[in-house]
């Protein structure tokens, strides 16, 4: 049986001449090389990240003496005094949040848009992760006070789930409310 040749499809350009591969390999590159500066800038500056670490474990403690719990505190170190023992959780980066702060960084930056609009999207996103690690960890923090064998899973499993799907959410809602369509000319 004879096989006949696909006809070839004329790859579809946007308005401003770059086609969609081309702004997509693009984006690629810029996002990766973001986050590789963020990365290296990390392993850099060590004292920096440790010390957002006890930053995160001062709020999370703030709060806990809202909330009326006893604990104590070195460094980053939060030990919890509870029915069934004591209980010790240490925020690590990992815990702060910066690490989804810097991929969401690199998204925004990559993505083309505007600078008034990066800011804007820089300027909502990033404390809002913040915000939402910080209830993370104070949840975190509850589940290992009143139930210490359902850690592993809020910790672990829903949590980590949860705060990809935020900061995934946080960039389509900027894309759609924020970032306004570039116009040829």
């Amino acid at each position: 049986m004879g096989q006949e040749k696909k006809p070839e499809v004329e790859e579809k350009k946007k308005p401003g001449g770059r086609s969609f591969r081309k702004e997509f390999a693009l984006f690629l590159v810029l996002f990766f090389l973001i986050w590789l500066l963020s990365y290296f800038l990390t392993r850099r500056l060590p004292g920096a990240v440790d010390g957002f670490n006890v930053v995160v474990a001062r709020e999370v403690a703030w709060f806990l003496d809202l909330l009326g719990y006893r604990y104590t505190m070195d460094g980053s170190i939060l030990t919890f005094y509870t029915a069934h023992g004591g209980q010790r959780m240490e925020v690590i980066p990992e815990c702060t949040g910066l690490y989804t702060t810097f991929i969401y960084v690199a998204i925004i930056g990559a993505f083309p848009a505007r600078i008034g609009e990066k800011l804007a999207g820089l300027v909502i996103g990033v404390p809002a992760i913040h915000a939402l690690n910080l209830a993370r960890m104070v949840f975190i923090s509850l589940v290992l006070i009143h139930r210490p064998d359902l850690f592993t899973f809020f910790h672990g499993y829903l949590w980590q789930v949860g705060f990809v799907i935020f900061m995934l959410l946080l960039v389509i809602v900027w894309m759609w409310k924020i970032v306004k369509p570039r116009t040829a000319g």
